[in-house]
């Protein structure tokens, strides 16, 4: 399989991971899965939580609300992203491989986004992402079958919205639950990656 990130879901992933950088983020990739071409394209990133990652009623509670606009929006949840609260670590954990594994039961080839926060940068010099899949029953780190659209526009696109500070406006879950009227769909930052992509 190869997987495809889009401008906008790489630019959304690294904005909920700079708004918090003293802790740990997490959210899940839409998308389509081919499997006739052995292709995953996520294009959107949903940011879940900067609180606690893995308490169970609010992920049920986020997660059915991504369904809902999944099955209104022809896409599905295609992967899993998180971003650990130490620079060193960043490798996944108890915590994404179980929410990886629930969304392997729907989506078999579905992929687990760990944010490489020694890449993490206001530059954006390099893809700051690494991938696992489910081979052989074990979650397995995969570099070369990874692309992120765009390329070196896509990064200078994240550089200039970390730069420009626009992770303050980007609404998480945790966010949407303390104020309803907050958009955890993010569409002011949607409009702003897709203007290059």
């Amino acid at each position: 399989m190869k997987y495809h990130i889009s401008a906008k879901a790489y630019t959304k992933m690294l904005l909920h991971a700079a708004k918090y950088p003293h802790k740990a983020v997490n959210g899940v990739l839409l998308g389509e899965e081919s499997i006739q071409d052995s292709e995953v394209y996520a294009q959107d990133a949903i940011p879940l939580f900067h609180q606690c990652l893995g308490l169970a009623p609010m992920l049920e509670v986020a997660l059915n609300q991504v369904d809902s606009y999944c099955k209104a929006s022809g896409l599905q949840i295609v992967g899993y992203f998180q971003a650990n609260e130490h620079i060193d670590n960043n490798s996944p954990d108890g915590i994404a491989y179980k929410i990886g594994e629930k969304i392997t039961d729907h989506c078999a080839n579905g992929c687990l986004l760990m944010i490489d926060n020694t890449k993490l940068s206001v530059s954006c010099d390099d893809v700051a992402i690494k991938c696992y899949i489910v081979q052989d029953n074990k979650w397995k780190l995969i570099d070369k079958d990874l692309s992120v659209a765009g390329g070196d526009d896509t990064l200078n696109l994240t550089s200039d919205l970390i730069e420009g500070k626009a992770y303050q406006s980007l609404v998480d879950f945790d966010n949407h639950l303390d104020d309803m009227s907050l958009d955890w769909l993010n569409h002011d930052i949607n409009r702003l990656a897709d203007l290059t992509g």
